[in-house]
């Protein structure tokens, strides 16, 4: 869907995703990262919210979970979905109020592993900005060359 600023997505279908997901992974447009919220809990483990390297396929995913989270066996609900906006967005229209929420009724500990993840992610999207600008890094090619130092 696009709208008046370009990509746009269904809210309330991303709510609804956010209120009901077990295991819900958010991309970004400017750096390769994900965002990894896990909801489930039990006696020795919290939810967990984790910022982890993309995959090729939701096998390997799957393999991922079976590494770090084990104990849980396969989520009944996985959603993958691509934030076509920046991390600051997503904050600061708290796009992910929903599942903060459901963090918040379970854990204080998740509650904040949430803020500390956004905090980290915005830093990432500020990096990938700076190295998309001076064509600095890998990922980024600037089209004007820097003179050589004299």
């Amino acid at each position: 869907m696009f709208a008046e600023n370009g990509l746009g997505l269904d809210m309330d279908a991303v709510n609804e995703v956010l209120r009901k997901g077990d295991l819900v992974t958010v991309g970004f447009t400017t750096f390769p990262e994900r965002l990894l919220i896990d909801t489930r809990s039990n006696s020795s483990e919290g939810p967990l919210v984790a910022i982890v390297a993309p995959v090729a396929t939701v096998q390997e995913r799957y393999l991922w979970l079976g590494k770090h989270r084990g104990s849980f066996g396969s989520p009944e609900a996985f959603t993958f979905f691509v934030w076509p906006h920046t991390v600051r967005h997503l904050v600061e229209i708290d796009a992910l109020a929903p599942i903060r929420e459901r963090l918040a009724a379970v854990s204080r500990e998740a509650e904040v592993a949430m803020a500390a993840t956004l905090n980290r992610l915005l830093e990432i999207e500020h990096a990938a900005m700076i190295g998309a600008v001076t064509g600095d890094g890998e990922a980024w090619v600037t089209v004007w060359e820097r003179p050589a130092a004299a």
